[in-house]
């Protein structure tokens, strides 16, 4: 044999063994996850020909083999295998509810939706009305249960599932499998006989989920918390890729999260295009794995939601609004940076995750896209205004006064949740306070004080004198304390919660194409279980909006989780409170890491 022919054969012997690592992980891959292969031509190029050029080369040098043909056609073969493989057949799903926090209407008009236009010309649409206090745990809940704030429980943001004085709807559901993709107050996840799937959303303080094996999820969401805490089950990223794949995670996703990894140890990007890109990736991720779990439990009911749109609505909508009208050209006119489109790339996104889920369930189901509260600009009186009220101290001042609450911020408005168990007398007592907690400065009260309608234990608060300024926080006091305990300056924040939400309803009793009335937040559970064919309850105000699956029953309170397992009580240690900071609902008290890093 020729020398050339020789190393020829060695070559080609070379590039097979070198490809057979690349071959192995995407033929397992392939196997385990139908969607994983959703970019072959980069999983080529990128994970397949390196290996082989390497081993090609190699094989040269050495010049010694006897042709890998063989070899590479089972490789060729395994991996067409996997890859050409038909998708799973179409889950047949009662009804999806998916939901997009904090979406408006105002944006959602003026943008490319085609999947939430198609639902709206098959169904009809509405405003969804929020309530005040707009406390996202809260809202969700309310719409989890068909009840009010003061009959659910849940109101502060230091809470869990297992103190809801109310059953939520897969309690509800009774026999039927319930899969429940990042609803809020799911943790820690609780399982059920009739099946389904569990994974808590953002205020989830650990990596719970049910089943365990969907943990990686959270995990990778609460990667940098895990590790402040020094939890020995954190697996480092490689661990946490390997554990996805099985459960849905996809080529093209993982692709995204390296080139992420790779950018931002090599250019150290702004706080902007990192909340910005890891937000949309954690989406894209969510997508991933929520699609694998509606196939693989088959669920009755199942909920979806992304959390995107709210948290870049509160620090992005300004740079939308800054740029050009909604999607500016990059570099262009201007030259907005990228992420300054965050807010619509987050809105399109959310269009075509549902997209890409309605594609997978069987013609007839039935669709609700809910969404908590609007969103708006922050207008000229508030944009005027570049400081934020704090909240830890006013709550641990107030707490030693009037007894436990909470507090949280709503832009210029901070929140007070009273948890007392006389709660009338502990108003009294908390508006005397407030009366008496002067501003050195003015010799009046610091804040303003009124009720809020919607839930009659919190009281809203604003500052009565807005002149904030850097002399004012070095030198004034409010009840003998600093100024600076109780306000801080800051530009960060361009966007608040509104009250109107969005409403779409796919389902049999509404016409198609129709406007429908405005709907409250209560109306969602009693729609829920119409549509599913369960009777709603006489203790639940809102109406069924596509019609009443028979007279209405007493009451679900006996399914609710205090009932079931009472005692217990919330703390700081069962919110996420690096998320609830950056969100702005709250203040980082404690800059420093927890381990002292």
């Amino acid at each position: 044999m020729s020398r050339p022919l020789q190393r020829g054969r060695a070559a080609l012997l070379g590039a097979t063994i070198g490809a057979l690592p690349a071959t192995a992980f995407g033929a397992w891959a392939g196997w385990v996850n139908p969607w994983f292969h959703d970019d072959p031509v980069a999983f080529l190029l990128l994970a397949l020909l390196p290996g082989a050029a390497l081993g090609a080369l190699v094989g040269a040098l050495v010049g010694r083999g006897s042709g890998g043909g063989p070899l590479a056609l089972i490789q060729i073969s395994l991996l067409a295998g996997v890859m050409l493989r038909p998708r799973p057949i179409p889950v047949p799903l009662d009804l999806l509810v998916f939901g997009i926090d904090g979406a408006t209407w105002s944006l959602a008009d003026r943008l490319a939706l085609p999947h939430l236009e198609s639902l709206q010309s098959e169904g009809g649409r509405a405003v969804l009305n929020s309530a005040d206090p707009m406390f996202s745990p809260l809202l969700w809940t309310t719409m989890a249960t068909g009840k009010r704030p003061e009959d659910h429980g849940i109101r502060g943001f230091r809470t869990r599932s297992d103190l809801s004085d109310a059953a939520r709807f897969w309690e509800i559901a009774g026999d039927r499998s319930v899969g429940t993709w990042k609803w809020l107050v799911t943790w820690p996840p609780e399982p059920r006989d009739a099946g389904g799937f569990q994974v808590p959303a953002w205020l989830a303080p650990e990596p719970d989920t049910w089943p365990d094996s969907l943990s990686f999820v959270k995990e990778i969401e609460l990667s940098r918390r895990l590790k402040r805490k020094r939890i020995g089950a954190v697996r480092p990223a490689w661990r946490l890729a390997l554990a996805g794949v099985p459960e849905g995670l996809r080529f093209s996703t993982l692709l995204q999260a390296a080139r992420w990894s790779l950018h931002e140890r090599m250019n150290h990007p702004d706080p902007l295009e990192r909340a910005s890109t890891l937000q949309l990736l954690r989406v894209w991720i969510d997508r991933d794995v929520f699609i694998t779990q509606l196939h693989r439990h088959r669920p009755s009911i199942a909920t979806f939601t992304t959390y995107a749109t709210d948290a870049l609505g509160h620090t992005h909508w300004g740079l939308m609004a800054d740029c050009t009208d909604l999607v500016p050209a990059v570099g262009e006119g201007g030259g907005c940076p990228a992420w300054a489109t965050a807010i619509p790339d987050a809105y399109q996104q959310a269009d075509a995750v549902l997209g890409e889920i309605l594609g997978d369930l069987q013609p007839g189901a039935a669709v609700m896209v809910v969404s908590d509260h609007g969103f708006r600009s922050m207008d000229a009186s508030d944009s005027a205004r570049y400081f934020a009220p704090l909240t830890e101290r006013l709550r641990d001042r107030a707490s030693e006064v009037v007894g436990p609450l909470d507090a949280a911020r709503l832009g210029h408005k901070v929140i007070l949740l009273l948890q007392g168990d006389d709660r009338e007398t502990q108003r009294l007592a908390l508006e005397t306070w407030l009366g008496g907690l002067e501003q050195a400065s003015t010799g009046a009260p610091f804040y303003r004080w009124e009720p809020l309608p919607d839930d009659p234990d919190s009281i809203g608060l604003t500052l009565s004198d807005e002149r904030v300024d850097a002399e004012r926080l070095a030198t004034d006091t409010v009840g003998g304390e600093p100024l600076s305990d109780y306000v801080k300056l800051t530009e960060a924040y361009s966007g608040e919660h509104e009250r109107a939400g969005m409403l779409i309803v796919r389902c049999g009793g509404v016409t198609a194409g129709s406007r429908l009335p405005d709907a409250e937040l209560l109306d969602v559970t009693p729609t829920l279980l119409g549509i599913v064919g369960i009777p709603a309850a006489l203790d639940m105000p809102g109406a069924a909006l596509c019609g009443e699956a028979g007279p209405r029953v007493e009451t679900y309170d006996h399914l609710a989780p205090t009932t079931r397992n009472p005692g217990g009580a919330a703390s700081s240690d069962d919110v996420n409170t690096e998320l609830l900071q950056q969100l702005g609902y709250i203040e980082d008290v404690d800059p420093k890491p927890a381990d002292g890093g």
